[in-house]
């Protein structure tokens, strides 16, 4: 059996982990039997999907930058997983609980766990629901490999039922069954919430978050299971979550998810204060004397977390920390404050104001909720693939068929089977296969193979010095890059050629054709130029992507190469353009179809355009990604603005002052350099009038 894939995780994990000081058995804990857990670290098994991922998160690592190559039955499970996601994401519920209860017949069998979950019975006081409750030990019982699949079961079937419990307007009756009241919806979201974070977090009560190793998605469920606790909140325990976020053991990317979501429980659970005769909670309204350190404080923790989400691009509860660090601002106001200077407090409160409202205002016109409601975002894996069909693509477009493929790989039998994703191949056979397609042999892997950590950091800061346009920084990066990683493998030096030639394009040290020629060799790296340039079914990494878009940079816009290679990245976005369905490929997708929208757009070509650009705006506001917006809402008031010009009917009207200005603030809140570009372009209208 091939174990480079095993011996490859093993090493980048062994050595994260020896970092942090933990064990193998630490680590996996609650995860996978510690006999599997040895194995693993011995490489002498690679994990699947979901235990790979539960690992790499509770080191702190993210899997945003990954790309995955799954077998047909473990990718079957992924697609499942994704389309239950992307339908609570887009508020679909019934066909989330439908897809759901397949999920649980084929992946949570019956026959391991209860004959039914949860037994909907007419309460005593006949209106509401008696939940069968299971003993920690049963869950103990669960086999290996299922704890995970059954963790992620529990935690949607709580988003729906939380999201029924939370919709104003609506009676939980009708949904949910005739005595269902949103009391016992509470209690149904409590015992799944329970359960879920049971199966790899037992005895959570009694244990400190400080003293465990936890992912995301359990951080998560901590605060989640908190929120729903029978006896009430408590502050010191989001403040426990917090400090861990704080404490570097998550990731950048890792803590954007979740930090926002712990301050802004925190915050909520210290500014509740009772009214009323009964004394019922009003949320969000802040305490009747409350001191003046106890607002420095909430507020020092929403500046953080403001900070976080800009830094990162993300609005994972951006509204919610822009509400309360309104709220705390107003608080300033009342207090005999002397610590800041009121003028300065007065321009950091109407940017909050500013900021809060042109999110408002674009969640309306495009009718998407402006609160977080759920956590589908912690649970999308992007970059995942099937390896059946991308060796039946990636065939057809290098034209190798039968003995030429698989010929001292596999039987011509086997890879027929193969192609019809009749099996799933031994993991030996499609890294071979891969390796006769221009695939790394890596099945699992950022955009450089490596077993080095530091490698993968370096590569996160030169794509940011990149996006900054600090070549000095990038040129300096690279070189380090180099030292760390083997060069011997294709796909690292097709990664590292395509930067150095951004570089040198950008330094002045190459002309045009040069840069052209360049990019070009850089993709035949792993793919033929001309088995992208022809029609048909395609398959293109990441990389071979990038490389793609850059080299269209150096085009005639006008050439029939251009025109083509436009055509082909379209063919392969179709499908997620069709179905709005971009959350697994949402960065390539962006950095792609922003491309092809705007030389859509240049040509005339304004529904074409304004399509895409949709698309990519609701995609950002459904999964809370920040970046892109302002790029796209200008794109659609471009493709406006031109139709007016030449006298074209169409459905939208905007208002042109109002739109720049939505750009300007969101690309302030995205700390975009195009802000400027806006300002001068806003200035120049009103100057006209």
């Amino acid at each position: 059996m091939d174990k480079s894939g095993a011996k490859q995780f093993a090493k980048y994990v062994n050595e994260k982990r020896d970092k942090r000081g933990l064990s193998m058995n630490q680590l996996c804990d609650r995860l996978c039997s510690e006999r599997a857990a040895f194995y693993i670290e011995q490489g002498e098994r690679e994990p699947g999907r979901m235990l790979r991922e539960a690992i790499l998160e509770r080191l702190g690592v993210g899997a945003e930058d990954y790309e995955c190559y799954l077998g047909w039955e473990e990718y079957a499970q992924w697609k499942m997983q994704h389309t239950i996601l992307h339908h609570i994401a887009w508020e679909e519920m019934d066909q989330a609980e439908e897809l759901l209860e397949v999920y649980r017949n084929t992946y949570c069998p019956k026959e391991v766990y209860f004959e039914k979950d949860y037994t909907a019975t007419e309460s005593s006081e006949g209106d509401g629901r008696q939940m069968k409750r299971r003993d920690e030990t049963d869950m103990d019982k669960l086999p290996e490999g299922r704890k995970l699949e059954r963790q992620f079961l529990l935690a949607m079937l709580a988003q729906i039922r939380a999201y029924y419990e939370n919709r104003e307007g609506t009676d939980p009756g009708k949904i949910c069954g005739e005595n269902t009241s949103r009391t016992s919806l509470q209690e149904e979201v409590r015992a799944l919430l329970r359960e879920a974070a049971g199966l790899t977090m037992p005895a959570l009560e009694s244990r400190k978050i400080a003293d465990l190793v936890l992912s995301v998605k359990e951080l998560n469920l901590v605060l989640e299971t908190e929120h729903y606790r029978e006896e009430g909140e408590r502050p010191a325990r989001y403040r426990e979550v917090v400090e861990y976020l704080e404490s570097g053991r998550i990731d950048r990317r890792g803590k954007a998810k979740l930090y926002a979501k712990a301050v802004y429980f925190l915050c909520r659970s210290l500014m509740k204060r009772r009214i009323g005769e009964k004394g019922t909670p009003e949320e969000g309204m802040l305490e009747e004397g409350i001191p003046e350190e106890r607002v420095l404080e909430l507020l020092k923790y929403c500046n953080r977390a403001l900070k976080i989400l800009r830094e990162n691009g993300r609005m994972y509860f951006l509204w919610e920390i822009l509400d309360m660090r309104e709220r705390l601002f107003g608080r300033l106001e009342e207090l005999p404050f002397r610590r800041h200077n009121p003028e300065t407090r007065h321009r950091l409160r109407q940017e909050n104001m500013q900021w809060k409202q042109v999110l408002e205002a674009v969640y309306a016109e495009f009718g998407v909720p402006k609160e977080t409601f759920g956590y589908c975002y912690l649970y999308v894996s992007k970059g995942v693939y099937c390896t059946n069909d991308v060796i039946r693509i990636r065939s057809e477009m290098f034209g190798l068929k039968g003995e030429a493929l698989c010929g001292g790989v596999c039987s011509i039998k086997t890879l027929r089977r193969i192609l019809k994703r009749t099996t799933t191949p031994q993991r030996a056979i499609v890294r071979e296969l891969f390796e006769k397609l221009g695939l790394s042999e890596e099945l699992v892997k950022t955009e450089l193979v490596t077993g080095v950590p530091e490698a993968r950091e370096l590569m996160e800061r030169l794509r940011e010095h990149i996006n900054k346009n600090q070549w000095e920084e990038v040129e300096r990066l690279l070189e380090r890059i180099k030292q760390l990683v083997p060069m011997d493998i294709a796909c690292n030096r097709q990664t590292l050629l395509r930067k150095e030639i951004l570089l040198r394009w950008e330094k002045g040290m190459i002309d045009k054709q040069e840069y052209c020629t360049h990019m070009r060799e850089a993709l035949e790296i792993t793919l033929p130029y001309e088995a992208f340039l022809k029609p048909g079914e395609k398959y293109l990494t990441h990389e071979e992507q990038s490389c793609i878009q850059n080299l269209m940079q150096g085009m005639d816009r006008e050439s029939e190469e251009f025109l083509t290679c436009m055509q082909r990245l379209e063919e392969i976005y179709q499908p997620f353009t069709d179905t709005g369905e971009i959350e697994t490929v949402s960065g390539m997708y962006e950095f792609i179809m922003k491309f092809v929208g705007s030389m859509r757009g240049n040509m005339g070509q304004f529904d074409k355009a304004d399509r895409y650009d949709s698309v990519i705006i609701m995609g950002c506001l459904r999964t809370r990604r920040l970046w892109s917006i302002h790029d796209f809402l200008y794109d659609r008031w471009w493709n406006f603005t031109e139709r007016r010009k030449k006298g074209i009917p169409t459905d939208i009207v905007l208002d042109d002052e109002e739109e720049l200005n939505k750009c300007i603030l969101l690309s302030q809140l995205a700390q975009s350099k195009t802000t400027l570009f806006y300002q001068k372009k806003l200035k120049s209208i009103k100057d006209e009038k």
